[in-house]
């Protein structure tokens, strides 16, 4: 199924009218520093796994079912994936991601997966963020025409032809000394960076939903 599911989404993204929002920040952060770790929402993975195809970026995965099945599909986006989550294998994928930022590699993390809740981040990336000093890029996805699924992080698939906007905000730097008090401080300004950006997104696209919403995707 992924080789398929990979087709549609190339088939459906050719047709999409893209306009970036700030998209200065990413280069401008990566002429500072070479590798970053890209955060959003977990609904919005659909349109970042092809903006960001054969880019080499690791995206962090989860040990599941599904986890199983989008692993596979983001292998061909040209996507690596690291297995873990705050749940299942957080620790050992923890590691592993800072011993490939200390490579050189950049990362990508859904804050508020596997599981939600929706739109609250926990608190990996920002240690992730402290271990290995790499900024984290917030980036947020909204479509004029869109299906959101009956799951629970309401997965967005934008409909061919759509207009979609991406959104960039400004870096979110953690300390490589922060204690406890300064990582909870970041959680929240990352948290509060990507409420500003989808509710950004959504009032550019304005929100507009032609057709009834799919069932979850697990």
């Amino acid at each position: 199924m992924p080789p398929a599911v990979a087709w549609v989404i190339k088939a459906i993204g050719a047709t999409w009218r893209v306009q970036v929002v700030r998209g200065d920040i990413e280069p401008t952060v990566r002429a500072r520093r070479r590798n970053v770790i890209y955060a959003f929402w977990h609904g919005h993975l659909l349109y970042l796994m092809y903006r960001y195809r054969g880019s080499g970026v690791y995206i962090l995965v989860s040990q599941s079912r599904d986890g199983d099945v989008l692993s596979r599909t983001l292998q061909h986006f040209g996507l690596p994936t690291i297995r873990g989550s705050s749940s299942r294998g957080g620790r050992r994928s923890l590691l592993e991601l800072v011993r490939l930022a200390r490579a050189g590699a950049s990362a990508a993390i859904a804050p508020d997966g596997p599981r939600g809740p929706r739109h609250h981040a926990q608190s990996g990336v920002i240690t992730l963020a402290r271990l290995t000093e790499m900024p984290i890029i917030p980036v947020a996805v909204g479509a004029r025409w869109k299906i959101e699924f009956h799951s629970w992080d309401r997965f967005l698939l934008p409909l061919p032809g759509s207009r979609v906007i991406v959104a960039y905000g400004e870096p979110v730097v953690v300390p490589s000394d922060a204690d406890s008090a300064v990582l909870e401080q970041k959680r929240q300004e990352l948290e509060g960076k990507l409420l500003k950006l989808s509710e950004e997104v959504t009032l550019a696209t304005g929100s507009h939903t032609p057709y009834p919403s799919g069932r979850g995707l697990g």
